[in-house]
């Protein structure tokens, strides 16, 4: 998961505009900005819940978690694009670190999601 993370900090840092637009959908209201923002959110969702489930669908409780998590990275993202510090590399641990946390209460609150070894990554 940190290399995906890492790739979304990095994507963010070089091609702030583009990252700021996708996120926020733009100015205005624009349908096609916010279907991507959709469909990658869904994807990284799903692609996550396959790294730590073995499966894509999940509840509707941990999809809600990982949605949340996802939300914040993304807010966590903008802020920090807007200060030099901290650095990439702290950001992305802390955001791992989040995620772990957000897999452990997805264990105790959905049976059918048990929180993964601490050993196995949610996602490549």
């Amino acid at each position: 998961m940190c290399r995906t993370i890492e790739g979304c900090l990095r994507y963010a840092q070089h091609h702030q505009a583009a990252f700021r637009t996708i996120v926020t959908g733009g100015v205005g209201f624009d349908t096609q900005v916010q279907a991507l923002r959709d469909a990658v959110r869904e994807e990284l969702i799903a692609t996550i819940a396959e790294g730590a489930y073995g499966h894509r669908e999940i509840p509707l409780l941990a999809r809600l978690a990982l949605l949340g998590w996802l939300s914040g990275v993304e807010g966590v993202t903008l802020d920090w694009l807007n200060h030099p510090e901290p650095a990439r590399e702290t950001v992305r641990t802390m955001l791992a670190r989040m995620l772990r946390h957000t897999l452990d209460t997805i264990g105790e609150l959905v049976p059918e999601c048990p929180s993964p070894p601490p050993s196995v990554r949610a996602a490549p």
